[in-house]
């Protein structure tokens, strides 16, 4: 698969899915708005980019709109946040959560520069690694929410685990420099205190690494809309538990 064959397939089911939702909303009033879906970063600055040379942000967007749609078929609706990819402004993100229940920023996982080695894709030099694989979820302290965001993170991350996703382990480990404690071990949650989209919502809020893009096979399954589907029934399953 090439990165362009990749980024088209991305791409190409979020532009799908917008155009069903859009189809079906002229048909029915939309739902309220219980579920503040935070695409991670932009256009501008599009956070990791996978081994194969895809921007984050567009893993990013794909997967939101997914989430979006298995919410819409449990009756839960949902508001979109930066699925323009305009929005830089970090600190504007968690406000537009308001009245919702519940915040899920979503975004993708990279790994530390010394776990990236160099490998040629399409011709072009990039870099993958076979460090770390699987998701992970983050909550923070810094929050009054703080029990809240918790019970709802696990419950996404149980319903993850239980389907067989991999959790990702590497973020506790001391060799990162930078290790987050867990919050919850067997629901792969961990504490990331200082996450500004975190700590300054008034809603429970939980941030989702849904796999490590810099994993050559990885990434491949991140890009198919079967495991698309799969991970946002999972994570559906979830919030309804939270909910």
């Amino acid at each position: 698969m090439t990165a362009a064959a990749l980024r088209t397939g991305v791409l190409g089911l979020a532009a799908a899915l917008l155009a069903a939702q859009a189809s079906a909303g002229r048909a029915a009033e939309p739902l309220p708005p219980l579920v503040a879906l935070d695409v991670g970063h932009s256009h501008a600055r599009p956070g990791a980019v996978s081994a194969r040379g895809v921007p984050e942000f567009e893993f990013n967007l794909a997967l939101a709109r997914r989430i979006e749609a298995e919410l819409a078929a449990a009756g839960i609706g949902a508001r979109l946040i930066g699925a323009d990819g305009l929005a830089d402004d970090l600190f504007a993100r968690s406000p537009q959560a308001a009245g919702t229940r519940l915040l899920l920023s979503i975004h993708h996982d990279s790994v530390q520069e010394k776990y990236l080695r160099p490998w040629t894709y399409g011709g072009e030099a990039r870099r993958h690694t076979t460090h770390a694989r699987g998701w992970s979820l983050y909550v923070s302290r810094r929050t009054p929410r703080e029990a809240a965001s918790l019970a709802c993170a696990a419950a996404i991350g149980r319903s993850l685990a239980a389907a067989g996703l991999p959790i990702a382990r590497h973020h506790r480990d001391p060799a990162t420099g930078k290790p987050r404690p867990w919050a919850d071990h067997a629901a792969g949650v961990h504490y990331y205190d200082n996450l500004i989209v975190l700590r300054t919502a008034e809603v429970p809020a939980v941030l989702l690494e849904a796999g490590v893009i810099l994993h050559r096979d990885e990434e491949k399954l991140l890009s198919r809309d079967a495991y698309r589907a799969k991970l946002a029934r999972r994570i559906v399953a979830g919030i309804r538990r939270c909910l």
